[in-house]
């Protein structure tokens, strides 16, 4: 494998990560009696407001009661069991491409007719170039209404740089996100409760 193909895999695997959901949860709560819950109030924290709009709230807000129907879970305001909140976060951040070694060498004897006997300088690299683009964090809190503690977590970010592609990316980070909660969708309560990093 040449060196420009294992940097392009090394940046493939980067931003793979960048989208991975991770999530929390009181391991003491019973999420099987979770049945119910209310809309609680929301926290948008964006740099440029074509990330902030009635659109994408109702974009989450679909997405996550379709996630948590499939789990049995259904919206009510009538004594909801818990309160979903969620939280949006912008930022603008750098990164660099292009970062391919700079490496000097000679080439071997006889490489070129004309150079048999001794050895012909050579230069391979590429210059690392700064591309700015802008991360996309959205986390979602589930917090038992009769303790007013937040029982469960999960958070996401990613480029939202294509705000063309804000509705598929809304949908998929909740996707992922809901892939994590202890109730499996059909199942009453999934037997691996298990947490992953929380940072």
């Amino acid at each position: 494998m040449n060196v420009k193909r294992i940097y392009l895999l090394i940046g493939l695997i980067m931003i793979g990560l960048s989208g991975c959901a991770i999530t929390d949860f009181d391991h003491k709560a019973d999420f099987s009696k979770y049945r119910t819950f209310a809309w609680g109030k929301s926290e948008v924290d964006v740099s440029n407001p074509v990330y902030e709009s009635d659109l994408i709230t109702k974009r989450i807000q679909t997405a996550v009661e379709e996630e948590l129907a499939k789990r049995g879970v259904v919206e009510s305001s009538t004594n909801p069991d818990f309160i979903v909140k969620y939280h949006t976060y912008t930022e603008e951040k750098k990164r660099t491409e292009g970062v391919y070694p700079y490496r000097y060498g000679f080439y071997p004897y006889g490489f070129f007719p004309f150079a048999f006997g001794w050895r012909y300088p050579y230069y391979m690299g590429s210059p690392a170039e700064v591309r700015e683009y802008t991360e996309g964090t959205l986390i979602l809190d589930m917090i038992d209404h009769s303790t007013g503690e937040l029982v469960w977590r999960g958070s996401v970010s990613g480029n939202v740089e294509d705000t063309a592609r804000l509705k598929k990316q809304v949908e998929k980070a909740v996707q992922a996100i809901m892939k994590k909660y202890p109730v499996s969708p059909g199942s009453p309560l999934d037997k691996g409760l298990e947490s992953d990093v929380i940072s």
